[in-house]
């Protein structure tokens, strides 16, 4: 019986010196490995450098037998020209971590269908699986049904390997589960992988299951409220800001009945958020009936979680659809012209629970396992370094496949310590932020001072 293929890996046939051999690409190795009986067999030279260990998972460490030096792999049309470890390796013959994986650059990798695709000399190289090297899942019974007597039998799993310098006191620490950072490589590899994702939308959001609704009152006559006035200043500024919007394709000129007046609001950093007033048409709009999460109740499921990860949508509300029998309803006048908006702008009443809803659907499959979602907050968190690497690349794979897309500026990733919706998460434990306690002592001994 031979190890299954984990998650993110893939193995395939190559060639060193006209001798092939099995080589497996593993996105959670840190370097590059070959079977030291190969090197033995193929008289490589074993440079003896500095010693070290290799550890698995599981936390067991074993002694590198050395460094064999520019060692030619050939996979499919290309020749790889490596540095390679030499260590027991069991099944396979060659090791390709992301020693090799960060010189690709970009890369597409498909795991499902063990399909990889990157550049090399200006040459488009896909990369495929061999299947036959795939072993089928066996459960016990079946097992059982065929055991004689004198059988013997191995159970084995493929883990992570990782390289530990050895030191005086024996191996160091394990870095790459120091967590805190997003250089760990396994995280540098994913977010290469999935660069796309933090990119601002080059077009409007999927038309979805779940597109935002204006429902008005019976007989409602359409919402027309006079636009306010405007110095000159702002005048300008909504003329950037509406001829911006109309570039990104978020709105349209409208020649709807219906319209609301614009607002500017003050950023803290001194520029301005483009707003509409919709109270007028809130207050005939039928209020949906769903639940917003309780804080208190999402941080409840984190018991036992000691790396988090945490991310936000980028213009979240505008990655939604509005209905399209809606659109006019969005409609809002400036001083120079009448536009509506084809995506769900901020100040609807329905919008948050139009947004949550989404999120929850997307999520689903994940939701009380290894995520958290308010709104366009999202906490990734696992009980460990390599469960949170899968639960980060599933969330991606979400993330892509909806065509939803991330701030790249706020996203913190592996961290075992945590802000997320002002509470401070660890795996001690979940407690509410000290720099809030403090604002509140400061503005209650104020108020009573005043």
């Amino acid at each position: 019986m031979t190890g299954l293929t984990a998650k993110g890996t893939m193995k395939l046939k190559g060639w060193v010196e006209d001798k092939e051999i099995v080589v497996l690409i593993d996105s959670g190795a840190t370097h590059n490995f070959i079977h030291q009986s190969l090197a033995e067999e193929l008289r490589m030279r074993l440079e003896q450098d500095t010693p070290f260990g290799v550890t698995i998972g599981d936390g067991t460490r074993c002694k590198g037998k050395g460094i064999c030096r520019r060692v030619e792999l050939k996979l499919k049309e290309i020749l790889i020209i490596e540095d390679f470890l030499a260590v027991e390796l069991g099944t396979v013959d060659a090791v390709l971590g992301m020693q090799w994986l960060d010189t690709t650059g970009t890369m597409r990798i498909h795991w499902p269908s063990l399909t990889m695709t990157f550049w090399d000399k200006g040459k488009q190289i896909v990369l495929k699986g061999d299947l036959s090297l795939i072993k089928a899942e066996c459960s016990l019974k079946t097992i059982e049904k065929t055991w004689e007597d004198d059988d013997q039998g191995f159970l084995l799993e493929w883990t992570n390997f990782e390289i530990m310098a050895e030191n005086k006191n024996g191996y160091g620490k394990n870095q790459q589960m120091r967590g805190d950072k997003a250089d760990i490589p396994m995280i540098k590899f994913l977010l290469q992988q999935y660069v796309d994702i933090f990119e601002a939308p080059k077009t409007l959001p999927p038309k979805r299951e779940i597109d935002h609704r204006i429902l008005t009152m019976l007989e409602q006559r359409p919402i027309n409220v006079r636009p306010y006035k405007y110095g000159h200043v702002q005048k300008e500024e909504i003329e950037k800001l509406v001829s911006e919007m109309l570039q990104t394709g978020i709105i349209r000129p409208s020649r709807s009945p219906y319209s609301s007046p614009v607002l500017l609001v003050k950023n803290k950093d001194g520029g301005w958020r483009f707003c509409v007033d919709y109270r007028k048409l809130n207050q005939a709009t039928i209020s949906d009936k769903f639940s917003i999460p309780v804080i208190e109740e999402l941080l409840d499921e984190l018991h036992g979680a000691s790396v988090f990860s945490k991310l936000d949508l980028k213009s979240g509300y505008h990655q939604i659809r509005m209905k399209e029998e809606d659109i006019d309803k969005t409609a809002f006048r400036t001083h120079e012209g009448h536009y509506e908006f084809l995506v769900m702008p901020l100040g609807l009443t329905n919008a948050p629970t139009t947004f949550q809803s989404l999120m929850n659907q997307v999520f689903k499959p994940f939701l009380r396992c290894c995520v958290l979602v308010f709104f366009d907050d999202i906490l990734v968190y696992s009980n460990d370094i390599c469960e949170h690497e899968k639960h980060l690349g599933m969330v991606f794979a979400v993330l892509r496949d909806n065509q939803l897309y991330a701030n790249k500026k706020k996203y913190v990733f592996a961290y075992s310590q945590i802000q997320y919706l002002r509470h401070q998460i660890s795996k001690e434990g979940v407690k509410a932020d000290e720099d809030k306690i403090r604002s509140m002592i400061s503005y209650d001994h104020q108020t009573c001072q005043d």
